[in-house]
């Protein structure tokens, strides 16, 4: 799959969200300007882009524009069962967006990916304020470039690893806080504690 996305020896970010025109809050466009500060730190960077709709077109312009063209690839439509293939595509999962909750963040750190995401909406709760991946205004590049270069930068340092880019403790994370089992935990304290102050 890496051949087929012509992404052997790169940098992956990826993003998967419908690229619809009233949907821009996602932060594709964000992360696209991002792109050429990213490649002055990490020369092999490319963007996986899952998802489509009516926005693909500016989308692609702007990167034509920015001469990162090269960098960018559409990919489409994805399948549910083919998603976890593609998320383990990924060095790092970026979506600088305005979120109810944000479950593909969720998703990409089950897949062990670190997680960028915004921080005014409510990525906060999977991301844990910043503890479990990097959280950044959501219409800034440079901070999402920043973040991408950070989160690059740590993947290297192999001896120090910072729990944010480990893969089996962001997937242990996610199984403990959000596993059907851990909501359905939580759920019951909840109500217990209701119960206990009536």
């Amino acid at each position: 799959m890496i051949k087929y996305y012509g992404l052997a020896d790169s940098k992956v970010l990826l993003t998967v969200a419908r690229l619809w025109s009233g949907d821009i809050y996602k932060g594709v466009d964000v992360t696209i300007r991002a792109l050429p500060t990213i490649a002055q730190v990490f020369p092999t960077v490319k963007y996986l882009v899952i998802g489509r709709g009516d926005d693909q077109p500016r989308l692609a312009q702007l990167a034509a524009d920015l001469g990162v063209a090269d960098r960018v690839v559409f990919a489409g439509f994805v399948a549910t069962d083919a998603l976890v293939e593609h998320y383990r595509l990924a060095d790092v999962y970026v979506m600088p967006s305005q979120e109810g909750f944000g479950i593909v963040y969720l998703e990409a750190m089950a897949c062990g990916v670190p997680v960028i995401s915004g921080d005014a909406d409510g990525s906060a709760e999977p991301l844990k304020d910043g503890k479990t991946g990097w959280q950044v205004p959501h219409r800034d590049p440079i901070a999402v470039a920043n973040a991408c270069i950070d989160s690059l930068s740590a993947q290297s340092n192999t001896n120090n690893l910072e729990h944010r880019c480990d893969g089996q403790w962001l997937r242990q994370h996610v199984m403990t806080s959000f596993s059907k089992q851990a909501l359905t935990h939580q759920l019951a304290d909840l109500l217990d504690r209701e119960t206990r102050t009536r």
